[in-house]
């Protein structure tokens, strides 16, 4: 009899022919083989479907093809309809273009345990840094954290999170506790990593561990992607402020804040935002 495997690997894709086998291979070759991999593909229309149906017929017993009705539903959706899914201890979140280094499991789940360990009954959520590469795998920049000159604290709570999603999706495994209290994903959620993140920060534990385990691919293809942090002067920074796709960005945080916590003043809360990237570019 096959014992469950402790995690679920999450893969949601759509249009990742290009990349996708790349990442499944470097999943296939961890160096800890405790997973199952869920995917969902949301109605691609390259052979991303095809691409995963042959790995499904060579890794039956590894790869497990999550199908319904459902059509484009984006990536946030996507991972909550696998969340749905998973009924594993553990849950990693996988996107389709980037490569696993082989120990990503292995040191991501050990990091698990241990804060388990340290903050019992607690939901956790685990992250690392990532090398920042090309689309060839050419080495951009050792570290994302020192990239975008966004590094995480040994205390990230929730005062912080607010403000700014410090744990990339690709990186995190979480506990089925950070599960219960993330679900379900609300519409107005910015990313599925970032409520998570708000709802553990809230009620649990965010550990960070300093090890590069991904390959983070940069192409033109990218939902969200690294952006190197910039010497930034007043007039740069206003005029990004002001523009309309700031301001819209701004206002769907204040939206997903305000279902987090329907107490929260929104006015309030996009002058300490402005307030938090005006320090944060002049720190």
């Amino acid at each position: 009899m096959n014992c469950k495997p402790s995690i679920d690997i999450l893969l949601a894709t759509y249009n990742g022919q290009e990349y996708l086998a790349e990442q499944i291979d470097s999943i296939l070759v961890q160096s800890s083989q405790d997973w199952q991999l869920l995917i969902r593909d949301d109605e691609s229309s390259d052979n991303t479907l095809s691409i995963i149906r042959d790995y499904l017929s060579r890794y039956s017993s590894k790869i497990k093809l999550i199908e319904d009705n459902d059509r484009h539903i984006g990536a946030k959706f996507n991972f909550q309809r696998l969340l749905e899914h998973s009924t594993a201890e553990y849950i990693m979140f996988c996107d389709q273009d980037d490569v696993w280094l082989k120990q990503k499991i292995e040191v991501t789940l050990k990091a698990m345990r241990i804060s388990e360990e340290n903050y019992p009954n607690k939901p956790i959520l685990v992250h690392s840094d990532l090398i920042v590469v090309d689309e060839h795998l050419k080495k951009i920049d050792d570290s994302l954290w020192s990239y975008q000159k966004n590094w995480p604290r040994k205390n990230d709570d929730l005062s912080r999170i607010i403000f700014q999603n410090i744990a990339t999706g690709c990186t995190i495994m979480i506990n089925r506790k950070a599960k219960n209290v993330s679900m379900p994903i609300p519409k107005d959620a910015i990313m599925h990593d970032w409520w998570i993140a708000l709802k553990v920060a809230e009620l649990g534990k965010i550990v960070h561990i300093s090890d590069q385990l991904v390959l983070y691919r940069q192409h033109s293809g990218n939902l969200v992607g690294a952006k190197k942090a910039q010497t930034m002067n007043i007039w740069r920074f206003w005029g990004k402020l002001l523009s309309k796709a700031e301001r819209k960005r701004i206002l769907n945080y204040c939206r997903m804040l305000k279902i987090h916590n329907p107490n929260i003043n929104p006015y309030l809360l996009m002058l300490k935002k402005v307030l938090y990237k005006l320090g944060q570019k002049w720190s």
